[in-house]
């Protein structure tokens, strides 16, 4: 190599360079190591940072609100059968009921220590944002809209169904094609309306919407002549024509005009206090499948099954790095048992009611329940 007018032996040793070639290396090498020591301090401190992060305990605005205050605050319908209602003792019962209550014991590990606030649907959306209550349990149908645009979350869903219709039997209908030009009650600002709009037009059939403002009402002013038709999903209809006081004067036609899925609804803007609904659902349906409820849990703590173990609480941490104890599914089952039996006692075979699992049987027997994975 000639360089500055000298020969030089390119295999020579470091001490044959001339030194205006070490300048040049030092000048290269010298920035390089510093950027790669800086590169490696930086990724040290992110994983720090990471690691950190995981082990903090998530900060949750409602989540610590509800255990300052010493309890939840669920919005229900105030008097529907399966859903929410008081029996006889002054107690609240129901479906919806039963999740409030499971979610109470998983954040507070204590049932009892859920107030329930009655409302009508169109009452629900503005008690929630504006913080009146924490959960709005109504049975509320999960649309894109309610979804995306209107700030909320929803759980599950908890229920699957349709929309269906019930006559008095006198109107001769028992198709829903005879309902053209039939008076039907609706509760206003549920999407039930617009529903029954969009599969009557397509069919050149008409209605009457007749706007109630709570389905005790629209029960009332059906059963009293004031509507020829009311709707609601297929379930509660059975449970409703139970109560009348002609039961065999009313007909549920067995057509359903539209999907209806539904769920406990809460607040957007709270992404830990939202995982958290959402995952005392799946507790309650993951509780079915390990085929763990009230009356075994404390047993069923002495299993070697790696799931059961993680499940209970007693492996893996799940519930603190959710803001909740670990063992949060055991007070949770202690409390309702699980998804199966919250629907035998309300909805099921053990209701009045005594409505078939259908689509809200676990996903293993051919229904829509299921749970993600607890791990």
């Amino acid at each position: 190599m000639i360089l500055n007018n000298e020969l030089v032996d390119a295999s020579s040793t470091d001490d044959a360079k001339p030194k205006e070639s070490k300048v040049i290396d030092a000048q290269v090498t010298q920035p390089l190591n510093r950027y790669l020591r800086g590169l490696t301090w930086g990724f040290a401190l992110a994983a720090a940072a990471l690691l950190g992060h995981a082990h903090a305990q998530p900060k949750s605005v409602a989540l610590d609100t509800i255990k300052q205050r010493g309890n939840l605050k669920c919005g229900v319908y105030e008097n529907s059968p399966g859903l929410a209602a008081l029996n006889d003792k002054g107690e609240w019962v129901g479906f919806d009921v039963d999740y409030c209550r499971a979610l109470t014991a998983a954040i507070l590990g204590d049932a009892k220590k859920t107030q329930f606030v009655k409302l009508t649907f169109a009452q629900s959306m503005p008690a929630l944002r504006s913080g009146e209550i924490d959960v709005a349990a109504m049975a509320i149908t999960y649309t894109s809209l309610r979804d995306t645009e209107l700030g909320f979350d929803f759980v599950g869903p908890t229920l699957y169904s349709g929309h269906g219709f019930m006559v008095h039997k006198r109107t001769g209908a028992i198709n829903l094609s005879d309902l053209n030009g039939a008076s039907i009650c609706v509760i206003a600002g549920a999407a039930t309306e617009s529903l029954i709009a969009d599969y009557f037009r397509p069919r050149n059939m008409t209605f009457k919407p007749v706007a109630v403002e709570g389905s005790t009402q629209m029960m009332s002013m059906y059963e009293d002549g004031r509507c020829d038709v009311v709707t609601l999903e297929p379930p509660f209809l059975a449970m409703r024509r139970a109560r009348m006081k002609a039961p065999d004067d009313h007909i549920i036609l067995n057509e359903t005009f539209a999907k209806s899925h539904m769920g406990p609804v809460i607040r957007e803007d709270d992404r830990v206090f939202s995982n958290v609904a959402r995952w005392v659902h799946y507790a309650l349906v993951t509780a079915e499948e390990l085929g763990i409820d009230a009356s075994n849990v404390d047993t069923m703590k002495e299993s070697k099954n790696p799931d059961v173990r993680r499940f209970l609480g007693l492996e893996g941490g799940i519930g603190s790095k959710m803001g909740l104890t670990d063992d949060f599914t055991v007070n949770v089952i202690k409390a309702v048992g699980n998804y199966g039996d919250i629907w035998d006692r309300n909805i099921g075979l053990k209701s009045p009611g005594m409505l078939p699992r259908g689509m809200n049987a676990l996903a293993r027997d051919g229904g829509l329940q299921w749970a993600p994975n607890w791990r």
